[in-house]
């Protein structure tokens, strides 16, 4: 692991703070570089590396991109991005000697922070200290590995007895994470295997992790929440698994209806089909729609069966046109292909969660049978499919599961 830490910050208003951060850093033996993100006024410190830098990784021109700015030809929030995705590319030709990266901000340094450390793999430790951490960070962080830490008081004016504290925190968790940091296991050899879960196919997901570790593979679970889905798809696309579970398709409801507070960011399915990696797919928690707490559901879905999660989770039964759209948004993704898949589709026939289980608050047979009648019909011969007579979360389609697997990776134990 490397022992340069690069800071990230606006220093037009976060100077002092940076420079902060940097001594405690270099008196830990690290090497530490500031990179300036301010847009428009000077440095209150010298950085090390200047916004002028910053703009040439995108051959932008340093007083044409400032002159666009004071007459507004460039967006405000433009601008933060070209700094965010100029410093991504510093830190890109960095990466082998990176130990690790700190951000600091309010709206503005956040989220050109946060751009710029998207570049970077998994493993290397990406802190943000931010005026705006307490709030929704989703967009920040996306599906990447970066730690977000509430600064408390404003990060502004000179280090004061608040800020000093949290941002020493900070720098100490860096020094730590360098410390005792190793980089992704990358193997290709490696026997790992995706698993895409939710709560409400927790059953099914258990049953074949067992399974999976007896026969000495690495199962990795990712929830279907928008951001797992994604990095799941994120490190698929790179070659890291040997084979893939998709046995919670719940993202591609957001990917169809984007009122879904689960809506991934990278196209799910496309990965795993596209490489033609051994996958086998269930319709886990496909026919429902994920809001937060009960006063964010919109009017419209108001008064459908309803499945109050938790304080902060409610769900949705869709209607039996969304999920037929649903079925065909699936069955495209098969068809995009263009040729017979090395993949299993299997088809619960009782339902593919806990939550439309007979009994169950979203219990809809009729719906789900035209789902899978849908599937079925648009999906013969590009795919194999099995039905199986019972709940998703059932022995009986964990083991269809499981010997799918095998048979697509060619073991028979």
């Amino acid at each position: 692991m490397g022992k340069l830490v690069a800071i990230l910050a606006t220093l037009d208003t976060k100077g002092p703070e940076a420079l902060f951060l940097k001594e405690i850093l270099s008196s830990a033996g690290l090497d530490a570089v500031i990179i300036d993100l301010g847009i428009l006024n000077e440095p209150l410190v010298r950085p090390d590396i200047s916004r002028e830098d910053v703009l040439k990784e995108l051959s932008i021109d340093p007083e044409e991109f400032l002159s666009k700015i004071r007459d507004g030809r460039l967006r405000r929030d433009e601008a933060i991005k070209l700094m965010g995705l100029g410093a991504g590319k510093i830190l890109a030709k960095l990466v082998k000697e990176l130990g690790g990266v700190i951000g600091i901000g309010g709206n503005q340094g956040t989220a050109a922070s946060s751009i710029a450390m998207k570049v970077l793999p998994i493993g290397i430790p990406k802190i943000i200290v931010s005026t705006v951490a307490s709030g929704n960070i989703r967009p920040y962080i996306e599906y990447k590995d970066i730690m977000m830490m509430f600064s408390v008081a404003d990060l502004e004016f000179g280090p004061n007895t608040v800020s000093r504290l949290v941002l020493t925190n900070a720098a100490n968790a860096m020094i730590g994470m360098i410390r005792g940091s190793k980089h992704l296991d990358v193997n290709k050899n490696a026997k790992r295997i995706a698993i895409t879960t939710l709560g409400s196919t927790g059953g099914l997901t258990r049953r074949c992790v067992y399974v999976l570790k007896k026969l000495d593979f690495e199962p990795i679970v990712f929830h279907a929440s928008g951001a797992g889905g994604s990095a799941m798809e994120d490190l698929i696309e790179s070659g890291f698994f040997t084979a893939v579970l998709d046995l919670n398709l719940h993202e591609l409801v957001g990917e169809v209806i984007p009122d879904d507070i689960y809506r991934p960011m990278k196209a799910r399915l496309v990965n795993s089909l596209k490489l033609d990696i051994p996958l086998v797919v269930t319709p886990g928690s496909i026919n429902y729609l994920v809001f937060g707490p009960p006063d964010t559901v919109p009017s419209k879905y108001l008064g459908r069966q309803t499945h109050y999660h938790n304080p902060y989770n409610t769900n949705i039964r869709l209607s039996r046109e969304e999920l037929l759209a649903v079925a065909e948004h699936l069955s495209n993704k098969f068809h995009s292909v263009g040729h017979k898949v090395k993949a299993k589709l299997i088809l619960p026939l009782r339902g593919f969660s806990i939550l439309d289980a007979p009994g169950g608050p979203l219990y809809r047979p009729d719906d789900d049978n035209e789902f899978i009648s849908y599937v079925a019909r648009a999906l013969e011969g590009l795919i194999d499919i099995s039905k199986i007579d019972a709940n998703i979360n059932s022995y009986e389609v964990a083991n269809e599961v499981l010997l799918s697997f095998r048979s697509l990776i060619n073991i028979d134990h």
